[in-house]
């Protein structure tokens, strides 16, 4: 496990990321996401929504990572996308990705 995911891990259990879609895309709406991280095997149609609800309201996203291995790292079985709400983690995830 390197280093994005365990603090992808310690934000989870901190409150300061979201999981899942449709969660992700009220985060987006409210401004309160700093950041989104969609999987690399996400649906294209998954993709392409929240690409552009990121775009609309001027929200960061990347693509990072698979499926399953971001839903282990979270306690869940698999996570298409996670919104991170803390300015400080956001950075930290730009950083070192």
């Amino acid at each position: 496990m390197n280093k994005i995911y365990s603090m992808l891990g310690i934000a989870r259990k901190g409150g300061n990321i979201s999981i899942g879609y449709d969660v992700t895309c009220l985060d987006v709406k409210d401004n309160k996401s700093k950041l989104v991280l969609i999987a690399t095997d996400a649906s294209d149609k998954t993709k392409k929504n929240v690409q552009f609800i990121c775009d609309k309201y001027e929200t960061k996203y990347i693509e990072y990572g698979e499926k399953e291995i971001l839903g282990k790292s979270l306690g869940k079985k698999m996570v298409s996308v996670i919104s991170v709400k803390d300015i400080n983690i956001a950075s930290y995830l730009l950083n070192n990705i």
